[in-house]
C-alpha cells in the first residue's frame, strides 16, 4: 500500500537534474568579488545580489515591476524595441529611470545623467553592461539616494552573450528573488562561466586592447571612448551612427582584426 506520507505539496519532477547548488553559490559570490577586484573601485551597491540571465533578463523583470520606463536620449535601444509604448524621455512621467553607466550612447561616464535623475526622487536602475571593457569610470554610487538596482554582465568581457549571465544588486522585490528562494535559480549561464571568470580580470580587456583602440581612433581621426569598443565623432561623415548628441562608431571588428593583436 502506498503511504500518504510520500505525498508532497509543491510539484516536483520525477527526474531531477544533477546540479551542484554549492558550485552555483560559490560562483555567485565569485562574481561579486570579481566586480570589486577592478582598479575602478565599485562602491555604493545594494547589499543583496542575484544571478540573472544577463542584463536583458534584469531589464525584462524591471518592465514587470514598473510601468513607465524613463531613459535619456541615446540610451540602449533594447528598451524602445521591447517596450516602445512604455518608454519616455520625459523623466517626470517615469516610474523608474534606467541609465547605462558607461552610457550606451558614447561609452563615457553617466554621472551627469545620474545626478539629474536623482533629483526626480524616482527609483533608478544603473546598467553597467560595459563594466569590464572600460577605463577611467567612477563606479561610486554612494552620493545618490534613489538607486534601487545596479546590474552587471560578463557578456562583453568574455564574449559570452549567448550564454549570458548577470549579477543584479537590488533593494526591490524582483522575480529573481522569488525563484532563488524557491531553489529554482538560473544556473545554465552561470555554469558556463564557473572557470571562465578566473581567466580574465575586469581590467584585462582594456590592458590588452586599450592602446589598439587609441591607434585605430587616431587613424580614423575620431575620439577614443572610455569604453574600448567605441570611437566618437561629431562630423557629418559619420552621422548615420548618431546616438543622442554623438556619433558612436563601434570599432570592435577593427580591434579584433588589428595586425598586432
Amino acid at each position: 500500500m502506498i503511504s500518504p506520507d510520500k505525498i508532497i505539496g509543491p510539484a516536483k519532477p520525477i527526474i531531477t537534474e544533477n546540479v551542484n547548488m554549492g558550485d552555483f553559490i560559490k560562483f555567485k559570490n565569485k562574481f561579486n568579488n570579481w566586480i570589486h577586484s577592478s582598479v575602478q573601485p565599485v562602491v555604493g551597491l545594494p547589499k543583496k545580489y542575484f544571478i540573472t540571465s544577463g542584463l536583458t533578463d534584469a531589464f525584462n523583470q524591471t518592465y514587470a515591476l514598473y510601468n513607465k520606463i524613463g531613459i535619456f536620449d541615446g540610451e540602449y535601444g533594447y528598451h524602445l524595441l521591447a517596450m516602445k509604448d512604455r518608454v519616455t524621455t520625459d523623466l517626470s512621467q517615469a516610474d523608474i529611470i534606467i541609465i547605462s553607466h558607461p552610457f550606451s550612447g558614447n561609452g563615457m561616464s553617466s554621472h551627469d545623467k545620474i545626478k539629474i535623475a536623482d533629483t526626480y526622487n524616482k527609483p533608478i536602475f544603473i546598467d553597467c553592461a560595459f563594466f569590464g571593457i572600460c577605463r577611467n569610470i567612477n563606479f561610486d554610487f554612494t552620493m545618490y539616494k534613489n538607486i534601487h538596482s545596479v546590474g552587471f554582465s560578463l557578456s562583453k568581457t568574455f564574449g559570452s552573450g549567448l550564454h549570458r549571465v548577470g549579477l543584479l544588486y537590488t533593494i526591490d522585490t524582483y522575480p529573481v528573488i522569488v525563484y532563488e528562494k524557491a531553489m529554482y535559480p538560473f544556473v545554465a549561464g552561470a555554469e558556463h562561466h564557473y572557470k571562465l571568470i578566473d581567466t580574465l580580470s575586469p581590467d584585462a580587456m582594456v590592458e590588452k586592447y586599450g592602446d589598439i583602440q587609441k591607434t585605430i581612433c587616431k587613424e580614423l581621426n575620431i575620439i577614443p571612448s572610455d569604453t574600448i569598443l567605441f570611437g566618437l565623432d561629431t562630423s557629418v561623415e559619420y552621422s548615420k551612427f548618431k546616438r543622442g548628441e554623438t556619433n558612436r562608431l563601434c570599432i570592435s571588428n577593427l580591434i579584433a582584426s588589428y595586425k598586432d593583436v
